[in-house]
């Protein structure tokens, strides 16, 4: 149940978002007082009147205006939002490169993450050093998995994808100097993905999930690209979290680090 405070101070916006049309019904009720009355000149009494006449002229205005901004929300609320809007066509490396060094957690998965495992590997190696948990799920090499992502890419063979992958693997999984505070865990399906995922903190507040639908035979820079967070997209941040959470237990290991 509301208290006093709370209705008291609804009924002073109140009050307060109407005060012209106040102002406006008392001044008119004063000087049609005055003028039944006599106690007032014809001269006062017309310049009351016009006054009240700018005030009445005001608050059309002031309602004119809230009616255009209510009838502008309604026709966003129904207007197709575009995907043009919605999607780009790629990722953008500088943020991957600030999601990987700024993050306690990093989740990496996609068909060979070919393009993300030579481009960023120096980011994901001084992150482990530095106590980042990196999580990374690819195609097993050599798999059937792998022979249908090669007949969905474009001009490339299951054998090339599967040796580039074990390339980039084996340098990932390289002794570095110094001992290593975080973690880095490889793991590998043996089913093609739908998409690639980069994820920056996906258990905390400020989780970010990063998706790229996978394509048939297109070009890398084309595939639809958007993000989800754990703030502003809770339902369907779940969901791809939850995804990779079960892909993840349901994958095999392949390497780690320590």
């Amino acid at each position: 149940m509301p208290s006093s405070s709370s209705r008291f101070s609804s009924i002073a916006r109140g009050v307060i978002h109407s005060l012209d049309l106040y102002v406006t019904l008392a001044a008119a009720i004063t000087f049609s007082v005055l003028g039944i009355t006599g106690k007032a000149s014809q001269e006062v009494i017309t310049s009351g009147v016009l006054a009240v006449l700018a005030l009445v002229g005001f608050s059309l205005l002031r309602i004119r205006a809230q009616s255009d901004k209510v009838n502008d929300s309604l026709e966003s609320i129904g207007t197709r939002p575009s995907s043009d809007r919605f999607f780009t066509a790629v990722d953008d490396g500088d943020e991957i490169k600030r999601m990987i060094s700024s993050s306690r957690e990093v989740w990496l998965h996609g068909w060979t993450l070919e393009l993300h495992l030579v481009s960023y590997t120096s980011e994901i190696r001084k992150a482990v050093a530095r106590g980042v948990h990196v999580k990374i799920l690819v195609i097993e090499p050599g798999s059937t998995a792998m022979a249908v992502a090669a007949s969905e890419a474009e001009n490339r063979s299951a054998s090339e994808l599967s040796s580039n992958l074990e390339a980039n693997l084996r340098r990932l999984l390289a002794l570095t100097s110094g001992p290593a505070s975080g973690r880095l865990e490889i793991r590998t399906l043996t089913h093609v993905p739908h998409y690639t995922v980069i994820a920056s903190d996906p258990s905390a507040d400020q989780g970010k999930i990063i998706m790229r639908i996978a394509t048939f035979q297109a070009d890398h820079w084309q595939r639809p690209t958007f993000s989800v967070t754990r703030q502003n997209d809770t339902k369907w941040y779940e969901f791809f979290k939850t995804q990779f959470d079960k892909k993840w237990e349901s994958a095999t290991p392949y390497g780690s680090l320590p």
